[in-house]
């Protein structure tokens, strides 16, 4: 085992016990305020058609190799918000095109934590994704294992992926923050078919294993980050509430354990 670099034995214990941990204030109020006003350009000059009065042509918009994703009621042409970024679910494939989304990526002070929780100096950073609930019109996403959804191998075994999920705003339980299953990263692979939901491809999950009544809502400021094992079981609610909930998510994959059986060669970079 790895000398520990940047948690404390507790902390790491905690981690392995319950699959997911959380790190207060570990990110600067800049270092979010930076994160953020990159999204806001990108949404903005990515979704000016709705500025516009035009109907998005599909779900998801290419700004410069930048992905934009909207809520599925902004898709369906049900609703159209006043300003766009409260039309956008998910922007994605930021790495190598955005300096300040790149920067925090390789922050030390994150590939530390990854490092000590998956017991390797050997560290893939695979993808990135912020993921937004805009007030009253975000959806919830299902109980799910992330782990499944990536092109890896075993897809059994903890330690093999990290999620680094970064508050941008404060995340509460009536505008959707985490929630966790202690433990139930140790079930293994417990994703079982394809389904859909709000017209989102989702992987389920079979919850029959699982006590939901014993999930964990992990509330957050911004700057707090939360980890958690590619097999932790994990939600996230509607936000009912009047404020956006945007958070930035950062997967990690342990390069010595994990056997890539994606299509083609890896493109995805080497961190540690």
């Amino acid at each position: 085992m790895l000398t520990l670099k940047a948690l404390t034995v507790a902390q790491k214990e905690q981690f392995e016990r319950d699959g997911f941990l959380a790190v207060r204030q570990l990110l600067s109020e800049r270092q979010v305020a930076a994160v953020k006003e990159r999204l806001e350009q990108y949404i903005r000059e990515g979704l000016r058609m709705l500025r516009e009065g035009q109907k998005p042509e599909a779900d998801t918009v290419n700004f410069n190799g930048v992905l934009i994703q909207l809520e599925p009621l902004v898709a369906k042409g049900e609703y159209v918000p006043d300003d766009p970024l409260y039309a956008a679910r998910k922007v994605w494939n930021l790495f190598g095109r955005d300096e300040v989304l790149t920067q925090l990526a390789t922050d030390p002070r994150l590939l530390d934590i990854v490092e000590d929780l998956m017991g390797s100096s050997a560290i893939w950073f695979f993808a990135d994704k912020a993921m937004l609930k805009p007030p009253k019109i975000g959806v919830e996403k299902p109980w799910h294992q992330d782990l499944p959804y990536f092109p890896f191998e075993p897809k059994d075994e903890n330690g093999i992926h990290v999620a680094v999920w970064i508050a941008l705003d404060e995340a509460t339980v009536e505008n959707g923050c985490m929630q966790y299953i202690p433990g139930s990263h140790k079930l293994g692979n417990i994703t079982t078919s394809h389904v859909d939901t709000y017209g989102l491809g989702h992987l389920a999950a079979d919850m029959s294993k699982v006590d939901t009544s014993k999930a964990v809502a992990v509330e957050a400021k911004p700057g707090d980050v939360v980890f958690h094992d590619g097999l932790a079981l994990h939600y996230s609610a509607p936000n009912t509430s009047d404020k956006p909930r945007w958070a930035l998510v950062l997967d990690f994959i342990n390069a010595e354990r994990a056997r890539y059986v994606g299509k083609g060669e890896p493109t995805f970079p080497r961190v540690r």
